[in-house]
């Protein structure tokens, strides 16, 4: 066996000691994710609809079909720009993203009454900020954080509940007193002056991770893992790709149709948001919740435990029909669980069940397919409100969706180990491992 000339400390630390040497990269990951692409879009497309739909008239299904650009962009290139961060570090992809992202959200400002202006800045905004997806964060976090991975993951991806907290408050205060196309412009604003510095200050340079004594190992990326080929070969990756399916097009159906579910059933434009901030808080809670069970049982079950409340949740919008707050908040809080846990479980699944050689492109892979679901739910909701009058059936059709994406979970059994070829040249890919308990 062949060892590092560093310490093997160096490589597997303490839970702490993950914390103490990868707080930096974890700040800067957090942040990245909180203002990326997946949050600005899950939480303002449906406010800016509200606002599009009476300034130019235009139907709520074809406004919110426009996620359906973000199943094309990210099927076709999402995988690509994985392998891309996989070979060159997540750093100068996600600069550039993360510039690209602030300059084309405010670009909506200058969108006509033509729909097709708006579909195509809509993909100019999702090709040029493809790098602050959670996929490409998420291999910085599999790289620094092995011991406590799913807390980390948690930690990081948590932010994305604080956004959903402040973002729409944010972005309807400035609908209400300057109109929607100032707001693009200040929800732009937002990576560009919180995001784009705290990366360039704290995400490292690189491919891998140092060490505690501060030992650069950027010619040393982790190895441990399947191949692209191993790992599309094998059903785990297919059954994984029908969880994320399922849940992206019941999550972010429902996420993006919350708002004008709420006005719909009388709430004000100012009310609607203030509840769906309590959205966020919830996506924190259960962001944190999940990550610390994932380190600790067997990753399918919590998966399939959190997937299951939705329908729940489903169901108590479908049967109050009145303003209930108390039946809002809790359908409101057994959705947000499953959507905290939702991109935890992703990232963390493909990192157990895939090793991390492959990292960005197996679960750009995942994220892709997770991104058809989340593209199609949106408009098809849209398209059924219009029908229909209501969103009953297509809650219905969310709830269906939820359970076949939880015990879909079921079937992926126990979890490979891969030898950690970090302190040895050796990789056993075909073993498999206790599932997880604290170590």
């Amino acid at each position: 066996m062949t060892v590092s000339p560093h310490s093997a400390d160096s490589y597997m630390p303490t839970p702490i000691n993950e914390f103490a040497r990868g707080w930096k990269p974890l700040l800067a990951v957090a942040v990245g994710i909180g203002l990326g692409i997946s949050s600005i879009l899950a939480f303002t497309t449906g406010i800016f609809a509200i606002a599009l739909e009476k300034e130019f008239g235009w139907s709520r299904g074809d406004i919110l079909s426009v996620a359906l650009i973000q199943t094309l962009v990210f099927a076709f290139l999402g995988p690509v720009l994985g392998r891309l961060t996989d070979r060159i570090g997540a750093r100068p992809v996600v600069i550039a993203s993360t510039i690209g992202i602030g300059v084309s959200t405010a670009s909506f400002a200058f969108i006509t009454h033509n729909i097709w202006t708006f579909y195509v800045t809509y993909a100019v905004m999702l090709i040029v900020s493809l790098g602050t997806m959670p996929p490409i964060f998420a291999r910085v976090v599999s790289l620094w954080f092995d011991r406590r991975r799913g807390l980390a993951l948690g930690l990081a991806l948590c932010t994305t509940g604080i956004s959903g907290m402040l973002v729409p408050s944010y972005v309807q205060a400035l609908i209400g007193t300057f109109g929607w196309r100032v707001a693009y412009v200040g929800l732009g604003l937002l990576p560009l002056t919180i995001s784009l510095p705290c990366i360039l200050f704290f995400l490292p340079r690189g491919v891998g991770p140092v060490d505690v004594k501060g030992h650069e190992h950027v010619a040393e990326p982790v190895i441990d893992g399947l191949s692209i080929g191993e790992a599309l070969r094998g059903y785990r990756y297919w059954l994984m790709g029908v969880v994320g399916f399922a849940a992206g097009a019941g999550l972010n159906g429902l996420v993006i149709n919350f708002v004008p579910l709420l006005i719909d059933r009388g709430l004000t434009p100012t009310e609607a948001v203030r509840l769906f901030g309590l959205f966020g808080l919830f996506v924190v809670v259960s962001r944190l919740m999940a990550g610390w069970l994932l380190d600790r049982l067997w990753a399918p079950a919590v998966g399939c435990t959190f997937l299951c409340m939705p329908v729940i949740g489903m169901m108590l919008l479908v049967t109050g029909t009145e303003v209930n707050t108390t039946r809002l908040v809790l359908a409101l809080a057994l959705i947000a669980l499953a959507s905290g846990a939702e991109f935890d479980l992703i990232a963390y699944l493909s990192s157990r069940y895939f090793g991390r050689r492959n990292f960005s492109a197996l679960y750009s892979g995942q994220y892709a397919i997770f991104a058809m679901g989340a593209g199609i739910a949106p408009g098809v909701m849209g398209f059924i409100h219009d029908r229909t009058g209501n969103y009953d059936r297509a809650l219905y059709a969310m709830a269906l969706m939820f359970a076949v994406s939880a015990f879909s979970l079921l079937g992926m059994g126990r979890q490979p180990f891969f030898g950690r070829s970090e302190l040895s040249g050796d990789i056993s890919d075909g073993a498999t491992m206790p599932d997880p308990a604290p170590r």
